[in-house]
Formats: C-alpha cells, structure tokens, sequence
C-alpha cells in the first residue's frame, strides 16, 4: 500500500477538483488536499484505517477507506475514483469491499458535501439514508455537510 501514496493522492486531487469545482474554493480545496493527503498524513491513515486501491490494467484508478467509530459502526472515510473512470462500477465494487472487511458493523456513516449529488445520488442508491445536515468550517469556507447512514437490518445492506 505505501506504493500507492502517490496515486492515491493523486486520484484525491483530481476528484476533488473535478467534483468540487463551484462548489467550494480551489484554495480551500488544496488546504485541505495537502493538510490530509500530505505523504505522512496518507501513511498514518493506511496504518490505522482500513484502506485500499483499485487497479485496472495495473494502474491504480481508485482507493477507498473506512475506520471504526465504535465496536459496531463504522464510518466510510472516503470512495475516490479517477474522473475518466467514473461510472464504470469502480465505485460499488470498492463499496462492496469495504463492507466484505467490516467486522460486526450495524451501522455505517458517510459524510458528504451538500451540493454533491454524484456522491448522494451513489449512496442513496447504494442503501444510505439521509440522517442529519451540518454546517461547519472547511479550510476557511462555510460548508454544509450531510450525514447519511445505513443499518445493518436494511436489506440494501446485505446485498452490497
């Protein structure tokens, strides 16, 4: 995985340019890039965090991670696909692996952008529902946020 530090902060910067362009700022976009996609930052998440990358033809064309909030629910930190491989089922394939490493989960948790409907619109399909909407401070920028969860009894769940 400490191979693919370079890749993956790359697929984080282009997909956040790409999805975040008009949304939020491209200063405050890059503060947050270098400040969590930093090398250091990138290794102290994959030895902590559940990680991992999606090859095809042997380049490395999406990663995804999730950690554990308590013994039972888990949150997805982040599904990240390069912008010309969208679409193609990279997404749900890292999702359904994901969720193949979580152990005893009953709940999962992702956060997203308000304005980011690519993002809701995939995980409203893949099973989550809306929970609750924030504000908060992003880099700067005045953002709101919302939280979206799925329980382990909905079927969704089951099938992914």
């Amino acid at each position: 995985m400490k191979e693919d530090i370079d890749d993956i902060r790359d697929i984080a910067v282009q997909s956040w340019h790409d999805t975040y362009e008009g949304l939020i700022p491209r200063e405050s976009q890059d503060k947050y890039l270098d400040k969590y996609y930093s090398k250091e930052r990138l290794q102290e998440r994959i030895d902590k965090n559940h990680m991992f990358v999606c090859e095809k033809a042997g380049r490395v064309i999406g990663f995804a991670s999730f950690f554990y909030e308590t013994v039972d629910s888990a949150e997805v930190e982040a599904i990240y696909v390069l912008p010309g491989a969208q679409r193609e089922g990279v997404g749900s394939a890292l999702m359904r692996h994901l969720w193949s490493h979580m152990q005893n989960v009953r709940e999962l948790y992702i956060d997203i952008e308000s304005g980011n409907e690519k993002a809701e619109n995939f995980y409203m399909l893949s099973g989550f529902e809306f929970q609750t909407e924030f504000e908060e401070d992003f880099e700067g920028h005045r953002l709101k946020t919302k939280r979206l969860r799925m329980k382990a009894e909905d079927e969704k769940l089951h099938r992914l």
